[in-house]
């Protein structure tokens, strides 16, 4: 790319008063109130945190780079469809408010694995503990690479020294300050983010002749094409797997991971953890739908030459890197410009670093350490280990990145990785929050079942080669331009008259390499498969064990749902009884009563 469109002084210096602010935030809260000295203060933020920032950290969390520079992208290569997803995962979102939230607070955990160990055994809850783990190690990888990847495409800096010098920032950062610095550090990127969204667009949709001449580009081109109500399981994007996708996802990592959890965890009563997971929902919403609007814009910007066909003169080597470059190329003559919508982009990473690391030292204390530990730790021990953790699993973090920038897709390979085991953990903790039944060995067999699966099916999805074929784009109006007209990526292109196409753009996958046909599988599917497999999987355990015949909790037990527990005393089976407390899994409870309430079988 030409130097002229390289970041100036003033981009950098944007840059690093974004980095400043951010890391001045979280010194503030080391030096002031506890000092970050007790494990509730460091990991929970004092449980006195108010719904504002415990909101804007949901929405950052859980959209990150990967949202500000992979969905614009989906939406220009495979059309608006994804935007679909908004409305299943509202819905997932109050479900998850309703029927799960409230079981942690009953239950006064610190980390939602806890409660496993509660309900199932130790086992179970040091197993799940380090699935997590393994899931946020790929996860940050993920987020971390896409700011890389966007720097990497303004400066000369290359992608390795790049990952390198963003993780032990990310983890100096996250070391500093404990989960309240994090919160309100989050409400500055989120406005970032924000700010660089609109920055863009209004920038883009003035070059792309207003929103009437957008719409008619998009319907021109297929983009708008959203109701596809295909059941084909190859299919990137339907009705079907984002109805079922949304709702999945939204329960599994709003209900099941620490890192959304935890934010809920630090708010003082259920219902205000309930308002401010509920609400949440619209600024994701919104930020999702601008994201798949931006999509549309750039695609009516290049609609006569596709940035990835004409790379002698973009420079750029995958989709991905589209939005930076029409940012340090459109936006290089407003000087600051141009740094503040970078700012944007990898303020989106830091957030969701900080948090999945800050929630990665939580776990493996509150998990590990301390259970495993034979002499008692202090809370300033344990705060200080926490710390040191952060660090630890920033550059793991930074290890893991290395491999993910072999990949095609941010938003692919993202919600690959997270796939695998969203849907086993989800499938285990609606089992122990709507029933009664399901012992540990059950569990654990379901477990095993549905993660195998899904990681058998999720690494071949990634690291098989196969790319889902896109919508039509276009190099005819490229400087450098192809003889070709068009291009359908991973298919021959199609050609109306030997004169209109001079040459045939090959596959990128030739039909002898063609991939497993589960490697085939939309991405969406993963976790939706891995929910199904691990249910049923332990289903037919309590079934074949016989253990279907015993309730292994009471009915009034604080593992269960509110909705379960309405719904158990609403049914005409109830009544109350005795049941010893050898018969239960919570006798070595404190303060267990031996009349509880349960149904008759």
């Amino acid at each position: 790319m030409d130097p002229y469109y390289h970041l100036g002084w003033i981009d950098y210096v944007i840059i690093g008063l974004t980095l400043l602010i951010s890391t001045a935030i979280g010194l503030k809260f080391q030096f002031s109130g506890d000092r970050q000295r007790t494990t509730r203060e460091y990991l929970l933020a004092g449980k006195n945190m108010s719904i504002f920032p415990v909101v804007m950290s949901i929405t950052v969390t859980m959209l990150s780079a990967v949202t500000l520079l992979g969905i614009p992208m989906e939406t220009y290569r495979f059309g608006m469809k994804f935007a679909l997803i908004v409305i299943p995962f509202s819905i997932g979102t109050v479900l998850t408010a309703v029927i799960i939230t409230p079981v942690y607070f009953n239950c006064r955990v610190s980390t939602t694995y806890e409660f496993l160990e509660i309900r199932y055994g130790k086992t179970t809850r040091y197993t799940v503990s380090a699935l997590f783990i393994i899931q946020m190690v790929l996860f940050m990888s993920v987020v971390l690479y896409a700011p890389v990847l966007a720097l990497s495409a303004v400066t000369d800096l290359s992608i390795e020294v790049s990952i390198v010098m963003f993780g032990l920032i990310c983890s100096f950062y996250c070391a500093v300050g404990g989960l309240k610095g994090v919160l309100w550090t989050d409400v500055f990127q989120s406005g970032l983010m924000f700010l660089c969204l609109i920055v863009v667009y209004v920038f883009s949709a003035q070059e792309a002749g207003g929103v009437v001449n957008i719409y008619k580009t998009s319907v021109e081109g297929q983009r708008l094409d959203i109701l596809d109500f295909s059941t084909d399981f190859t299919e990137r994007y339907t009705v079907l797997n984002l109805m079922v996708k949304g709702i999945v996802g939204s329960m599994a990592f709003y209900g099941t991971s620490q890192v959304e959890v935890q934010r809920l965890l630090s708010l003082s009563t259920i219902k205000r953890a309930q308002w401010a997971l509920c609400l949440s929902a619209l600024p994701v919403s919104i930020l999702c739908l601008m994201c798949n609007i931006l999509g549309l814009v750039l695609f009516t910007i290049f609609k006569d030459c596709d940035p990835m066909l004409d790379k002698a003169h973009t420079g750029i080597t995958k989709y991905d890197q589209v939005i930076p470059y029409y940012i340090v190329t459109r936006l290089h003559s407003i000087p600051g410009l141009t740094g503040l919508c970078i700012a944007g982009i990898f303020s989106g990473s830091l957030s969701t670093i900080s948090s999945a690391l800050n929630s990665l030292s939580a776990v493996t204390v509150n998990d590990f350490i301390k259970p495993l530990c034979k002499t008692k730790l202090n809370d300033t021990r344990v705060v200080y280990i926490a710390k040191v953790l952060s660090i630890l699993f920033g550059m793991l973090c930074v290890c893991f990145a290395f491999a993910i920038s072999k990949v095609d897709s941010l938003v692919a390979v993202n919600n690959a990785l997270i796939g695998i085991t969203e849907g086993p953990m989800l499938a285990i903790y609606l089992i122990g929050i709507l029933t009664r039944k399901g012992s540990q060995r059950c569990i654990l067999f379901g477990l095993i079942v549905g993660f195998a699966l899904t990681g058998w099916i999720g690494y071949g999805i990634v690291f098989s080669g196969y790319r889902s074929p896109s919508l039509p784009v276009e190099s005819s109006g490229c400087a450098s331009a192809l003889n070709s007209t068009s291009i359908f990526q991973n298919s021959t292109a199609a050609c109306i008259g030997i004169e209109q196409c001079a040459t045939t753009i090959k596959p990128v996958i030739p039909a002898r390499n063609d991939p497993f046909i589960l490697y085939k599988i939309s991405f969406v599917w993963i976790a939706p498969i891995g929910l199904f497999f691990t249910l049923s999987a332990i289903l037919l355990a309590i079934l074949f064990t016989g253990s279907w015949r015993h309730n292994v909790i009471p009915a009034n037990s604080k593992c269960l749902s509110p909705v379960t527990k309405l719904w158990i005393r609403s049914s005409r089976f109830y009544e109350p009884c005795i049941i010893p407390e050898e018969q239960t899994a919570l006798t070595s409870m404190k303060g267990f009563e031996r009349t509880i309430d349960v149904i008759k079988i």
